[in-house]
């Protein structure tokens, strides 16, 4: 079995979720529900945290912070789910470590530019299976959905329209990755009126992928989620909505009123499970081979890298 390190033992850590909640949340519930995995050790300095976190998942090895690791201490796999203002020591970290062959980095990769910049040659280098956790990437009803796209079944792609919330990196980044898994790579990000907010961007931005262009709208502070895209095809239509917990596909379909017109029909309708998704990502990211892991990984580094530039411009 491969031994689990957790560095950052809050929500997204183990506290999200219980063992015994139907939704696959947290960092610890996947460890503990993959059979090839089994949890060692979390890294967290909120006493709170760990005694939270130890009453549902169990007593294991505690650190408190990254550093404290010795170098005889031996993990396979590690998750990084610490705040984003640690990532890029911790994962810095564990790229340097001669252990942790396997890592799992929450996303923001990291939380600015400069940090990017420090970090970016060495991710691309290093040989260990590295995934940013963008839980839609790795849901099967995606993954499908991206090679029925890639096949042609729809046509060509005429354009999108995608409307999230909490920032184009906190949350756009997720949308921006959904659209280059069903598109190809990002070219250009372009703002439009575009501006900041709780130290990320906001706004109306223009999105060119190797297989079309379209726009995301990053709403500002409303008091709920949302995450909505919609992509036209010559063929039909497809709509992600409910956060990508339901995929919509209409088809092109003779009018009943106009001859000679057409009009879309839904055709199928997908539940995509994504609630379970801190399981499919381990799984897609102990399944997979490391090329795929690392095409995959440098894309989403390829993200990240267009969003700080979109900083640099908008905050110019």
């Amino acid at each position: 079995m491969y031994k689990a390190l957790i560095i950052g033992a809050g929500s997204i850590g183990g506290l999200i979720d219980f063992p015994s909640s139907s939704a696959i949340a947290s960092h610890a519930h996947a460890y503990a529900l993959c059979p090839d995995t089994q949890l060692k050790a979390i890294c967290e300095p909120s006493e709170l945290n760990v005694f939270a976190f130890m009453e549902r998942w169990g007593e294991i090895q505690r650190y408190y912070s990254v550093d404290d690791i010795g170098e005889d201490d031996h993990y396979d796999i590690a998750s990084i789910s610490s705040s984003t203002s640690a990532h890029f020591h911790d994962l810095a970290t564990l790229i340097q470590r001669s252990d942790c062959s396997m890592i799992l980095c929450e996303k923001p990769i990291v939380a600015t530019k400069e940090e990017f910049h420090s970090l970016v040659s060495m991710l691309q280098h290093t040989h260990k299976k590295v995934l940013i956790h963008l839980m839609r990437r790795y849901n099967s009803a995606f993954i499908a959905l991206a090679s029925r796209i890639k096949n042609g079944e729809f046509g060509k792609a005429l354009g999108f329209q995608g409307v999230c919330t909490k920032g184009l990196l906190h949350n756009g980044s997720h949308l921006l990755g959904v659209l280059s898994h069903f598109l190809g790579s990002l070219n250009a990000i372009k703002p439009f009126g575009a501006s900041h907010c709780n130290g990320d961007l906001c706004g109306e931005f223009g999105i060119s992928l190797k297989e079309g262009s379209g726009t995301i709208s990053v709403l500002h502070s409303p008091e709920y989620s949302l995450f909505e895209l919609t992509l036209w095809f010559e063929k039909g239509v497809i709509k992600i909505l409910d956060g990508g917990e339901k995929i919509e596909i209409h088809a092109r379909v003779p009018s009943s009123v106009y001859e000679g017109y057409f009009t879309l029909a839904l055709q199928e309708d997908i539940t995509t499970d994504l609630s379970h998704y801190a399981l499919d990502s381990l799984e897609f990211l102990l399944r997979e081979s490391n090329q795929t892991c690392s095409e995959i990984f440098k894309e989403h580094l390829h993200i990240h890298k267009l969003i700080f530039q979109t900083f640099t411009k908008v905050y110019r």
